[in-house]
């Protein structure tokens, strides 16, 4: 029973895998970014790098189908509120399809460098539209300010939670309970896989369309911090550019050449959230992190101006 199971999630991983990666290679070959060549040099560099891309979408897929259960253990994810922190509360907000368990790497690390109010929010990918969870949201938000007697908190999403964070910011009352964002692969101009997504949600963040379009339009507060981080071999997101943002004061930042999934498990990209904390939110740098050693990460960045 337990080995047929494992197959079955096995054999579902990297079917979605090959799919992906085969509708990734026909628009790098048509349409490539410059962010290709520069992660994946040389005549056969794209080709390796979509093998290993392949490679680590599998292992992330079987990682997040074995922990997808743990997300439901509720009390795991929300934090007791304490009347003072000596960090500001983290609240993470998972992408489509997945709930809390997809954020176990980062609460552990964010943990280890003193953050004691993790707070990993699942919501429904099926029953409420964009904008429906978009005001849930803003509400969790208030929730979480809550956790340290109302100081603001860092916001972080992978994914269609990324475009959330994105969402909340936009509005001046949730926006002054937030210090700094970070959102990780997040479809900021659709994706092209959208047209094949189960459920309406799914379907709504189609390449350019008017849910993306009008999320584009917001506006976030220009002085604070954010980092908006995305992998050159990102899966999911079609076209790679779709995973940029055009809004003047965001920090832009590529991983290592890795599967859209394989950001949440991935530790170098960890790192590199971690040190934007690091830089963003005052007194918080974590010297005693065994996984950075040497203190950098060292991510390119660039910061999009007006």
């Amino acid at each position: 029973m337990l080995l047929t199971f494992l197959l079955c999630i096995l054999g579902a991983g990297t079917t979605i895998s090959a799919l992906t990666y085969i509708f990734f290679w026909y628009e790098a070959t048509n349409t490539p970014h410059p962010s290709h060549p520069q992660a994946c040099p040389g005549t056969k560099g794209l080709l390796w790098c979509v093998v290993a891309g392949f490679l680590s979408s599998v292992s992330s897929q079987l990682m997040a189908y074995l922990t997808y259960p743990v997300g439901f253990a509720k009390k795991l994810w929300k934090p007791a509120p304490s009347p003072h922190c000596t960090r500001p509360p983290v609240l993470l907000i998972h992408g489509l399809y997945h709930n809390a368990s997809a954020w176990y790497l980062y609460k552990w690390m964010l943990r280890r460098c003193g953050y004691e109010k993790v707070f990993c929010l699942s919501y429904n990918t099926v029953k409420y539209d964009f904008w429906e969870l978009a005001e849930q949201i803003k509400g969790v938000v208030r929730e979480a300010a809550g956790l340290c007697g109302g100081e603001p908190i860092v916001l972080m999403g992978h994914s269609m939670g990324g475009l959330l964070v994105r969402a909340a910011i936009a509005d001046p009352d949730t926006a002054r309970l937030v210090q700094a964002v970070a959102i990780l692969g997040a479809p900021n101009h659709g994706s092209k896989l959208a047209a094949l997504a189960f459920g309406s949600l799914g379907r709504s963040i189609i390449h350019n369309g008017p849910l993306v379009t009008r999320i584009n339009q917001l506006k976030s507060p220009p002085d604070m911090p954010k980092l908006n981080l995305f992998s050159p071999l990102d899966n999911m997101v079609l076209p790679t550019s779709s995973l940029e943002i055009s809004e003047p004061g965001w920090i832009q930042a590529e991983t290592a050449p890795i599967s859209h999934v394989s950001m949440l498990y991935h530790l170098p990209t960890v790192r590199l959230v971690m040190e934007f904390l690091d830089e963003a939110v005052p007194q918080t740098e974590c010297e005693d992190s065994p996984a950075r050693p040497g203190g950098s990460a060292g991510f390119k960045r660039q910061t999009v101006s007006a």
